[in-house]
């Protein structure tokens, strides 16, 4: 029984011997590696002049910045400045329009003239803006296509005092004969004095 253990142990001792002896000097003898010669997306080796020419690159100077060019000289020609300026003449600072009154965005009302194209018929006039909303909304109803134009309007003589007056109009309407007949119609119906305006943006 003595015998064959050291036999086990001996054979043992001897086979881990043996691969130390084989794989020690391997690891001593390997090759070294210049990783100075490995190319930069792979690992196949440069040439030398490869490596001199990236040597130079990396060590060139830095080129200068060239001038961000003014917004003038790379902007094309524009009006939007002037029409900033003709819209600020035309319109005050609470957004009426300076000639006649009536608040930017909205249908201008006018009197009408024999040529004009476009034609509303104006149904009320009121200092109210909820009576004029509500009756918008009753002829939106009753099918018209009802709309509100608020304008300033001066009243009194000497010491004139600007009003707000909420317009509540149909339209447009582009014939002179169905804007007539239709201001007739709600003048009777609805017991108020209407009558044909012109209508324009």
């Amino acid at each position: 029984m003595t015998n064959e253990r050291f036999r086990l142990r001996f054979t043992t001792a001897l086979v881990v011997f043996s691969l130390l002896l084989i794989t020690v000097p391997m690891l001593f003898d390997a090759p070294s590696v210049d990783y100075q010669t490995f190319a930069i997306n792979g690992s196949a080796p440069l040439r030398e002049e490869r490596v001199q020419k990236l040597r130079q690159q990396l060590s060139a100077p830095l080129q200068k910045t060239p001038a961000v060019p003014r917004f003038e000289e790379v902007a094309p020609a524009s009006d939007v400045i002037d029409r900033v300026r003709r819209l600020n003449a035309e319109v005050d600072e609470d957004g009426f329009n300076t000639e006649d009154g009536t608040r930017f965005g909205e249908p201008v009302l006018s009197p009408v003239r024999k040529n004009s194209r476009v034609l509303a018929v104006l149904v009320d006039e009121s200092r109210d803006s909820k009576a004029a909303l509500t009756l918008r909304d009753q002829l939106r109803n009753d099918g018209y296509e009802a709309f509100t134009s608020v304008a300033k309007r001066q009243v009194g003589g000497e010491n004139s005092v600007e009003n707000l007056v909420h317009r509540v109009a149909i339209g447009p309407l582009l014939s002179h004969t169905e804007a007539r007949e239709m201001r007739d119609l709600l003048s009777v119906a609805m017991n108020l004095e209407a009558r044909v305006v012109e209508m324009s943006q």
